[in-house]
């Protein structure tokens, strides 16, 4: 329905509400013209008339009785669906679709999800953990965080940086008080490597295989793969052997002495974390809200 058959419906409801052309016109703020051009435009669409006309009143044809009826319910569940995406665009509602790489979720449970929950109590909150990277579309997701670059998500996407994770090489103290004194980073090549795996389209890709550092090049052969990086950080305190991971996800361990960092002079690659979702313009109230909460844990 075009929007200039709406407001031939609208007016003609209105028409036949008052009984007259000339209040209907006062009411919807518009020439006494406009609304007897429009009612005729609408009852030659319909090749029926609607009302009858004389010039001391409106009243409706048998027709016009039926169709108007129609046309209050309809324009009731119009009015209704306004109302809804209004409430959408205002007040955070409804399920909430959000795709994270694997082992965001802690980090996600630690600093936002319980007070978004808490704010916002009409949200239902979805997490989907994932190693592939999403089809924001495809996949019905409101929003996704994405560790590092990727090519997958339209050009026309927002990207906002939330996070930067560094990277470092961490062993348990009983490991390392089980193998000589390590002094040399190149010695890393003789210990047990614990390994993450990336998952591909149709394989799994090793992460962090190597070390280059002051031209050094240290290579590992994994001892331990696996692809979960909570895994391997619990292997690392399993006594397994060492790792490189994010240096958010082993502060606690560190700071507890747990666990050891080693060579914390080696800088590392770090990786961008990204939030990503299709627009800002339209984008429903619980989105908006999510986004902030994720910009107020970045800002922290």
């Amino acid at each position: 329905m075009a929007n200039n058959d709406l407001n031939q419906i609208r007016i003609f409801v209105s028409v036949a509400n008052l009984k007259s052309f000339t209040k209907a016109a006062e009411v919807l703020k518009i020439e006494k013209s406009t609304v007897s051009a429009k009612v005729s435009q609408l009852e030659q669409r319909l090749n029926i008339r609607l009302l009858q006309r004389t010039t001391r009143k409106v009243s409706l044809t048998e027709a016009g009785e039926q169709y108007l009826s129609y046309c209050l319910a309809a324009l009731e569940q119009l009015d209704k669906g306004e109302q809804f995406i209004n409430e959408l665009s205002e007040t955070p509602q409804g399920l909430l679709r959000v795709s994270i790489p694997q082992n965001m979720a802690e980090v996600l449970l630690k600093n936002v999800i319980p007070k978004f929950l808490k704010e916002h109590p009409k949200v239902q909150l979805e997490i989907i953990q994932t190693s592939k990277s999403p089809d924001l579309l495809t996949d019905n997701f409101d929003l996704a965080i994405l560790f590092g670059d990727h090519d997958v998500v339209d050009s026309s996407f927002i990207f906002r940086k939330i996070h930067q994770s560094d990277w470092i090489i961490v062993a348990s103290k009983e490991y390392l008080a089980a193998q000589p004194v390590i002094k040399d980073i190149e010695q890393l090549s003789s210990l047990d490597n614990i390994a993450l795996l990336s998952e591909g389209e149709n394989t799994y890709n090793i992460l962090t295989p190597h070390i280059t550092w002051q031209d050094k090049r240290v290579v590992f052969e994994p001892r331990f793969l696996i692809n979960n990086m909570g895994n391997v950080i619990q292997a690392v305190k399993q006594h397994i052997g060492f790792a490189v991971v994010p240096k958010n996800m082993v502060l606690p361990h560190i700071k507890s002495g747990e666990l050891v960092q080693l060579f914390d002079q080696v800088s590392l690659p770090s990786t961008a974390v990204y939030l990503v979702y299709p627009s800002r313009s339209g984008q429903p109230a619980k989105a908006k809200a999510f986004v902030e909460a994720m910009m107020e844990w970045s800002s922290i």
